[in-house]
């Protein structure tokens, strides 16, 4: 019985010492955001041409990104880590460092709502200013001016940290918010913008709706992609289909025209040096960059990336890798094609994305790789175009070389680890590769805001290869200093300039261009300021809380109410009583107190004069007159000599 037990135990150890290694040697994936929802314009910079390109909906980003949005825009952002991220008009923001636990942001200006729904992700948000640390489970407003920045606490409760004295301030949702500039830090009003709030409710009231979609796909998806199950749901359904010796769960597009197949209906961009695939269509993000596509039984499903497998008893969690586009690369003269590949057929790539079957490719071994066509499972199935219409169209169908069969790709055909001049003969002049989109820009940032987005840069570079630890960027926030608020200090508002100009004047001097600032968060009736489930109870008000800049007079109704304690931050000024409509007038119900208006009552009207009645005196032989008639003829007298004298 020993014997039999210690040969399973070697047999289990021996399974796992074969498995095991090659997940621990596995580098890490990159973590890459998602852009998901823009209203207007969202700009991407490129670094390789100075320059911006229009952004559109799921394009990636990540480490070293800058994005920019327009006059009047807004945009979300998601990150599989579960951070999300929406900007607003005119907002700068660059990521500095993305991470499965960590998501860290630079918001040079403008202003951002930061969600942190991750289980153990922590998000830093810089600034000029200072910086923002936000635990799981939290969310925050972060307002980035010119000359000063707020922090608003919407869920939860956050640290601020100034840069100049290096002190901690923590704000929670519905209390004040905390105001700084470059040497001092106060507390503001608590307030949001409330066009701003509204979009922000909007959308999240769109994520609360897809959640309640039910079906396969929230079981088949790993939990880091659960969000986009409505979309698999909306679109395809899971078949069991048999695939390498035993039946297995497939997802199989269901709004697709005949004769579809994946990577055809989007357009491919150069980032990072990698042929990314941007989809334009509804369930494209997830299916063209995570898992595969099989081709089973004249149809093309998809595999969704595995998240666990079993090893022995324990269940091992492996996670997922995202990459640009599972496919690999055919060309012939002034033609290009891409093939996508099975499961286990070797990627090649600019950047090691994560995952297995993975070989990153660089100059010098780039004349090593010997790749033969034939040898690819879909090569028949390639997607061959003209070289002039690869970056030109946003669906290859319609461009699409029709007489491709396996013969012609094996025998006229060369195949190539990555997109270069071999493979596309203008490609390092041709500017069109990094765009999204033909829509033109005709409105950029100016060349000021380069600035902010080079001293990062040089941050990132030198922190290359050295992650930041999550952990350890917690305990460093708690260490520092707790500050105090300053009662007798000022700090303004934050204002931003709007630095988007006609595209022929980003390079004129700053001084030659007419810069127009403004409030980032608009102020007055009708302001969003909270919602029902962060009104807190009342709490005491305390002194460093009080501006006296901000105190208003004191109205002559309110003398006449009882003082009440009241939460000074994310409570709504209440609206002015309105006056009694004439129905309600002659009410029954008493009027209490406190709905008398002083100052809508209308001040009285003079007396009106009663006109003196003529005594006449008693004839001779009447009755004498009493001592109240005396008294009343005096009067009546009196009231006429002063008649008199007026």
């Amino acid at each position: 019985m020993q014997k039999w037990i210690k040969t399973m135990v070697f047999l289990i150890l021996a399974m796992t010492s074969t498995v095991l290694p090659s997940l621990a040697q596995e580098a890490p994936g990159l973590v890459v955001g998602r852009v998901y929802q823009i209203e207007g314009d969202l700009l991407r910079f490129v670094p390789a041409e100075n320059d911006w390109v229009a952004v559109v909906r799921d394009a990636p980003f990540g480490t070293e990104d800058t994005l920019y949005s327009g006059d009047g825009a807004m945009a979300e952002l998601l990150v599989p880590n579960g951070s999300w991220i929406r900007v607003g008009s005119n907002t700068q923001l660059q990521f500095i460092d993305l991470e499965t636990d960590l998501t860290e942001t630079d918001v040079a200006s403008g202003i951002a709502r930061f969600y942190n729904k991750g289980s153990r992700t922590v998000i830093k948000a810089t600034s000029p200013y200072g910086y923002v640390l936000a635990d799981p489970g939290s969310a925050f407003d972060f307002y980035v001016g010119d000359n000063s920045v707020e922090v608003v606490a919407l869920q939860g409760g956050v640290s601020f940290v100034h840069s100049a004295t290096g002190t901690r301030y923590d704000v929670s949702a519905g209390s004040a918010s905390i105001l700084a500039n470059q040497n001092q830090v106060s507390s503001g009003e608590g307030t949001v913008d409330p066009e701003w709030d509204q979009w922000n409710e909007a959308r999240e009231n769109f994520w609360n709706e897809k959640s309640m979609v039910r079906g396969r796909s929230q079981e088949y998806l790993p939990p880091d992609l659960r969000n986009e199950a409505y979309a698999l749901e909306e679109n395809g359904r899971w078949e069991r289909i048999p695939y390498e010796g035993s039946p297995r769960w497939f997802w199989r597009p269901t709004t697709v025209s005949a004769g579809w197949s994946p990577f055809t209906v989007g357009r491919w961009t150069d980032w990072y040096g990698d042929q990314t695939w941007i989809p334009a269509e509804p369930f494209g993000y997830v299916t063209h960059h995570y898992g595969n596509w099989v081709y089973v039984s004249n149809n093309w499903y998809w595999t969704p990336p595995v998240a666990r497998v079993q090893i022995g008893l324990p269940l091992l969690n492996i996670g997922f890798y995202w990459n640009p586009g599972r496919v690999s690369w055919v060309h012939n003269g002034g033609y290009v094609g891409w093939v996508p590949l099975a499961p286990r057929e070797t990627y090649y790539s600019r950047r090691h994305w994560g995952g297995p079957h993975v070989v990153v490719v660089n100059n010098i071994n780039i004349t090593q790789i010997n790749i033969n066509v034939r040898n690819y499972a879909y090569a028949r199935h390639a997607v061959v175009v003209n070289q002039n219409n690869f970056y030109r169209v946003n669906n290859y169908r319609n461009v699409r070389v029709t007489n491709i069969n396996t013969t012609t790709i094996i025998n006229n055909y060369r195949a190539a680890p990555i997109v270069n001049n071999r493979v596309i003969t203008n490609y390092e002049t041709n500017k069109q590769r990094y765009n999204y989109t033909n829509r033109p820009v005709t409105r950029k940032p100016h060349t000021s805001v380069q600035t902010r987005i080079r001293q990062n840069q040089t941050i990132i570079r030198q922190d290359k290869g050295r992650r930041e630890n999550a952990a350890v960027l917690q305990q460093q926030v708690k260490r520092a200093p707790e500050g105090r608020i300053n009662r007798e200090a000022v700090v303004a508002p934050p204002k931003i300039t709007n630095r988007i100009v006609p595209a022929r004047e980003v390079n004129r001097p700053e001084s030659e261009v007419r810069f127009q600032q403004k409030d980032i968060r608009r102020q007055g009736t009708g302001a969003a300021e909270t919602r029902p489930s962060q009104i807190r109870s009342p709490q005491p008000v305390r002194p460093e809380q009080v501006r006296p800049e901000r105190v208003q007079p004191t109205r002559p109704a309110l003398q006449q109410q009882p003082a009440k304690t009241e939460e000074p931050a994310r409570v709504a000024p209440q609206k002015p009583a309105q006056p009694a409509k004439p129905a309600q007038i002659g009410s029954p119900q008493p009027i209490r107190p406190e709905q008398v208006r002083p100052e809508r009552v209308q001040p009285s009207k003079p007396a009106q004069k009663v006109a003196p009645v003529k005594v006449t005196p008693p004839k001779p032989g009447k009755r004498e007159l009493t001592k109240e008639e005396l008294e009343k003829q005096r009067i009546e007298e009196e009231l006429e000599k002063q008649k008199t004298r007026r």
